[in-house]
């Protein structure tokens, strides 16, 4: 697996990181959140292990953005594991396209993103 960190791109400490600073929760608040030791914890935020990025599994990523409402695609993108869009819309927006074919473009914050991202779920069970 490729372990060398691509330009743009943060380890997984840097984005745990960047949780615990946007949600301003304590170590110990987010360690309850996502149910982890606060020792494995400190493993995730230790700096100088960039393979500890790719050893992660996916449930715990998804854990950690459930327990703190911090959007997987984003994590997901600031490890490297997923491109950002290369469109001419904004990340994070809606485009509605109205009956006489005009397009409206609207930006969410990260917490519509989950909202939109459960409706979309929820459409394509009962389609």
């Amino acid at each position: 697996m490729d372990t060398v960190k691509r330009e743009g791109t943060k380890e997984l400490g840097e984005v745990i990181e960047q949780i615990l600073i946007e949600s301003g929760m304590s170590i110990s608040e987010f360690s309850r959140k996502v149910g982890y030791s606060r020792q494995y914890v400190y493993e995730l935020l230790r700096k100088g292990d960039p393979t500890l990025s790719r050893k992660i599994q996916l449930d715990t990523l998804k854990q950690i953005c459930d327990a703190t409402g911090y959007g997987l695609w984003r994590v997901l993108v600031d490890l490297g594991y997923l491109q950002k869009p290369q469109t001419g819309f904004t990340p994070f927006s809606v485009v509605v396209v109205k009956a006489n074919g005009e397009k409206a473009e609207y930006r969410l914050g990260e917490k519509s993103v989950s909202l939109v991202e459960e409706l979309v779920k929820n459409l394509s069970k009962n389609a």
